[in-house]
This record gives C-alpha cells, structure tokens and sequence, in this order.
C-alpha cells in the first residue's frame, strides 16, 4: 500500500501551493543526495517526496488524487512504489528544482569540459579559394596544466565572415573529455572587391577612347586577371558579367554554386592636360558634336523650341 501523499510532505489536503511548495523544499533539502551521498534509505526519501510534490503541485493530478486517491494514467511510466502513474520521476525531478532553486541540480565537485574560441582573420581571396592557417593558443589539460597548442587549420573556400569550424577535442578538458575548438571565421574587407553572399562587384575604370572604340579590357578577378570585350560605344555605368567568377559559398543562399562578378564600366576623366591635349580635345568634341547621336539630336531639338529661363 503506497503510502498518503500529503503525509510524505507533512502537510494536509487544505494547504495551498505555496504551502505545498514551502513543505517540499523542506523535505527535498532534508533528503537531498548531495547531502546523505552514502544513505540509501535518503536517497528514497527523496524520491517519494519528490514524487509527492509532482502529483500535487499538478492541478488536474491532484484532484484525481483527492477524488480516488491515485492517478488515473495508462501505465506508462511507473512511480517509486511500483504502480503504475502518469508521470516521469526524472522530469519531475529536473523541473521541481528548476522552480524551486532557480537553476539545475547542483553537481559533484570536478573539472567541466568547455569548448574553446578562437578566430582567425583571412583575405577575400583566401575565402575564395581556401587556404590553411596555423593557430596558436593554450588550453587546459585532463590534469589541469596549461598546454601550449600550435596546429593547422584548413579554411575551405567559400566561407564568409561568421562562419565556424570546428576541431574536435582541441577545448578544455574536464572529468568527462575535452570540449571543442570553434575556429571563428573573419574575411577582411577588400580594397577593391565587394561580396553579396557569392557574388562580386566591382568598378573598372576605362578611358575615353576604350568606351567609344571597344577593347580587350583587362579585369582582375579573385583567381587572378582575366581579358573581357568591351563592346563599341559602351555608355559609363554599364555592368559587365564574368559568369562563375565570384565565390562558391558553403552554407546560406545559393550554397554550393558559384557566384558571378559584376564589372561596372566608370569613365576615367583625364587631370592636368597641357595645352596641346586641350587642344586636340576641343577638336575631337566638336566633331562628335557634329556627328551626333540619337540623343543628342533629340536634346538639340527640344532646346530649339523654348527659350532658356532666367
């Protein structure tokens, strides 16, 4: 015959949940294994209080208790006096003191493992391709020393700032292994790339004559200078696709796939003309001006039919 709940908790069927609560502390702090480590009579204390409280801290458990003095469940787990309840003694357990004290059981006294950090800053060029980098750090060993730790790391391409790599066993030791190491990827801005995810802008200057004319325009890339066509008569601000030329990513959008490079064309103005080039500009204007283009015979047009305002 299992014995009567409110009994285990000194307490009676009229106490409220703060009296239930109050009760159970006294009783679980009385019983606890942490305190009674070699009383196994304590250690079933425990649980039966324990037990106790679980039924009663529930609203609907404690009225089925009240009405039929047990719990109506289907079996499914079994309580500590061997029938059969609704309820799960190590959850139970776990949340009560959760409630009670505010946080987990207390441990026995040791080391705990701990995952270490540590992050290592690369170009954007090593994030395209990859590279390997040799870090230096210190962690504790089993036996608590400090040990100076130098390894390789390989950084694979396609990671982006934020990015962790992790080296397993390489964090702290503790009584039960030795945590982690989390390699926190850092790409540095470039001075003249920019990245979206795995793509790649960038501005290249052209001159006068190359936007008119057409070129093979020479266009760095991440992997080294690659030659473009330049069609005839390209207008500045036009954007230019190196297909694949950007960066495969390794997590995130369009993980897997490579990226492409985005070539914006920007008119180079000349600085300091000497006269003769001055010169020779003023011809070459007024020439083009005569040649005109669609838009500037459009633009000539409609200033033909209004007077300039003041």
């Amino acid at each position: 015959m299992q014995p009567d709940l409110y009994d285990l908790l000194d307490s009676d069927r009229s106490a409220s949940p703060d009296e239930l609560k109050k009760a159970y502390r006294k009783k679980a702090l009385a019983f606890h294994p942490d305190r009674n480590p070699d009383d196994p009579q304590a250690a079933m204390r425990f649980k039966e209080v324990t037990y106790a409280y679980g039924i009663l801290s529930d609203p609907i458990k404690k009225a089925q208790y009240d009405r039929f003095g047990r719990v109506l469940s289907e079996g499914r787990s079994q309580g500590p006096f061997g029938v059969s309840e609704e309820i799960d003694l190590s959850e139970v357990v776990g949340q009560v003191f959760k409630d009670l004290f505010g946080g987990r059981r207390k441990r026995k006294p040791g080391h705990r493992k701990r995952d270490l950090r540590y992050t290592v800053t690369i170009t954007l060029e090593e994030a395209a391709c990859g590279t390997e980098k040799e870090l230096r750090f210190q962690r504790k060993s089993p036996d608590g020393r400090s040990l100076d730790e130098r390894l390789k790391v390989r950084v694979p391409p396609g990671v982006d700032t934020g990015q962790k790599l992790k080296v397993a066993g390489k964090g702290t030791a503790g009584d039960r292994g030795e945590g982690d190491l989390y390699v926190v990827v850092n790409v540095a801005d470039h001075a003249f790339f920019q990245r979206r995810g795995g793509d790649v802008f960038c501005d290249v200057p052209v001159t006068y004559g190359q936007a008119v004319l057409g070129a093979d325009l020479v266009v760095p890339t991440l992997r080294g200078p690659v030659t473009v066509k330049l069609p005839p008569s390209t207008q500045p601000g036009a954007v230019l696709t190196l297909k694949g030329q950007g960066i495969r990513p390794i997590k995130g959008r369009g993980a897997g796939r490579p990226g492409d490079q985005f070539v914006q064309v920007v008119l180079e103005m000349p600085v300091d003309l000497d006269d003769s080039a001055r010169r020779s500009l003023a011809e070459l204007d007024a020439a083009l001006k005569a040649s005109g283009s669609p838009l500037r015979r459009l633009y000539e047009e409609l200033l033909s039919t209004e007077e300039p305002k003041a």
